[in-house]
Order: C-alpha cells, then structure tokens, then sequence
C-alpha cells in the first residue's frame, strides 16, 4: 500500500479497505484525470467485486481531504480526478469539449506569482478541437 495512503488512514482512524486501495490504484496507473465512471470502468477490469458509485465518491473525497488527489472542474462543472504530486500542476480545459488534461510544464517555465499554488487551470482547445 503507498505511504501517502497509508498515513491518511491511520490519521483518519478508518480501517484499511482494499475497495479504497484500488480505487487509489485506478487513480495512481492513469495518466490522464478521470471521471467517477471511467473509473467505476477501470475497476471493473482489475478489481473482482462491484464498488458502487457512492462508495468511490465516498473514498475519492477522502483522499481529496488527505491531499493525496486533486479534483479539477470543467466548466458543466464536471469532476476529474488525479494524483497530487508535490509541484504545481497545470491542466487544460478544452474550449470546445471540455476535456480536462494534465499537462506537463517544467517548473522554471512558470512564473513566480504562481509558484504556491496548489495547481492551474488553461482554458484554451486541445489539438483535436483546434483542427
């Protein structure tokens, strides 16, 4: 089990479930942010018994509060999940389909006001909607 997840829980005082640990799996494996059902999707391939759709929103907004994920909006207010890492992250909401993408910036090429924040949002079209 990762540390980070680890350390929440017993922060938490909850027990240890393997429901939370591969939902947070799901979540660790992709590159790209997702949304509740790709990853009730995900889960169905690697994990055997069925996790309801409240139990992952149940175990996301814990590991949001624990800061071992971050969720980004679209602009229908749709929710995408991801790992936090320990920089600032930068994501593009599309324009034209809202597809949310972390995009991965080096840390230099962002400017010193916004060196603290937790992450940021572009809202500009992705390649796809630009053609």
């Amino acid at each position: 089990m990762n540390q980070k997840l680890y350390r929440c829980i017993k922060n938490k005082k909850i027990k240890h479930s393997q429901a939370r640990e591969a939902i947070f799996r799901v979540l660790q494996e992709s590159e790209k942010c997702l949304m509740v059902s790709e990853i009730a999707d995900r889960l169905v391939e690697s994990y055997p018994k069925k996790i309801s759709t409240n139990t992952i929103y149940r175990h996301l907004n814990l590991f949001v509060d624990c800061e071992l994920v971050l969720v980004v909006q679209d602009d229908f207010k749709r929710a995408y999940y991801t790992i936090k890492e320990d920089r600032v992250m930068v994501f593009r909401v599309c324009l034209r389909c809202n597809g949310v993408k972390r995009l991965k910036i080096d840390e230099q090429s962002i400017c010193n006001e916004f060196k603290d924040a937790e992450f940021i949002t572009v809202h500009k079209r992705c390649q796809r909607c630009r053609k």
